[in-house]
């Protein structure tokens, strides 16, 4: 897992962060280095609007069919399930948000 500002620097706001283009190409040059690849992005929001935002779906760090962008209410400071998060996925027409249904038939947590 890597953290935004571990990566670079990066503009913060105190409600939105966009990572630099130096940034994500560092990501992408560990990623490759550790023979890894990104899969997904997760992220938090204040409250429990969990859809992504304007910034969220314009800054995103892959364009790939099927990337997935995750947003945890509330800061992830309360309980929450996968079922109360935004789980996002790129498809050809954009991004499309997964009912609770196919996020409790496509996403599972574990170790």
């Amino acid at each position: 897992m890597y953290f935004h500002h571990e990566l670079g620097d990066d503009r913060a706001g105190p409600l939105s962060l966009e990572l630099s283009e130096t940034a994500k190409y560092r990501l992408y040059d560990t990623l490759h280095r550790e023979q890894l690849r990104l899969i997904a992005l997760i992220h938090t929001h204040p409250r429990e609007w969990v859809d992504l935002s304007e910034v969220d779906a314009q800054n995103q760090l892959s364009s790939r069919i099927g990337f997935w962008s995750l947003v945890v209410p509330w800061y992830a400071r309360r309980t929450w399930r996968a079922t109360s998060m935004g789980v996002h996925e790129r498809t050809e027409r954009g991004w499309h948000r997964l009912t609770k249904k196919e996020v409790q038939h496509r996403f599972r947590i574990g170790g």
